[in-house]
């Protein structure tokens, strides 16, 4: 029996890191056609016998030149099927978002890092990857406790998770939200701990509160 020609499988990596108030995409240059040169998601062919989440971490290696040691948390992150979406052929494209340690490297090993709210003109569909990622990531801080520590870390400010949040939003295309009672929020649930103040600017104004995890 001849089978049918199937789609090949592509894990693309959407590689995000949240440093100086602002939410980053790590993107690499294509060392390939097509699209030779241009920046571009990490992302690798599924080999035989390969997990998905090897072949993320083989993308990042391979592409962006980050190693295992600094990625805080890899999470499945949608799948996308339109059969035109590669000029090579049917692709399925199984995506993972990935949180960067914000002191891994900024640059090497062909690695682009662009505020993830201004990324334009990408090979393939990354655009909207990239887009409906940020929307994925943001809809689950909050609620999954692993993916939310490893952006924020291990201490940080009402005022940066605020940031966090507008620059997540701004990244998956949706209306700024209001982040005013995001301190309340904070203070009522049983993952957080207020830990003592950051000091204000010059002492003028209220300190930010800063928050650890319980």
């Amino acid at each position: 029996m001849t089978l049918p020609q199937q789609p090949l499988v592509s894990i693309d990596i959407v590689p995000f890191v949240f440093r100086n108030g602002v939410l980053e995409v790590v993107l690499a240059k294509r060392i390939f056609e097509p699209f030779l040169g241009k920046a571009a998601l990490p992302g690798v062919l599924l080999s035989p016998n390969e997990r998905l989440a090897e072949a993320a971490v083989r993308a990042l290696e391979t592409k962006a030149g980050i190693g295992q040691e600094s990625i805080r948390s890899i999470t499945g992150a949608g799948v996308f099927d339109n059969p035109d979406r590669d000029p090579r052929g049917p692709t399925l494209s199984i995506v993972h978002a990935v949180i960067l340690d914000p002191e891994a490297p900024a640059t090497g090993g062909g690695a682009v890092p662009v505020r993830a709210a201004e990324v334009k003109d990408l090979p393939f569909d990354h655009v909207a990857i990239i887009a409906r990622t940020a929307g994925a990531v943001l809809d689950a801080l909050w609620i999954d406790r692993a993916l939310t520590r490893a952006l924020l870390g291990d201490r940080f400010t009402t005022a940066s998770a605020a940031r966090l949040v507008r620059e997540l939003a701004a990244a998956a295309k949706r209306p700024e939200p209001v982040t005013n009672n995001l301190g309340r929020d904070l203070a009522k649930s049983s993952w957080f701990i207020k830990t003592t103040p950051a000091a204000a600017p010059s002492g003028r104004g209220r300190p930010a509160a800063e928050w650890g995890w319980s």
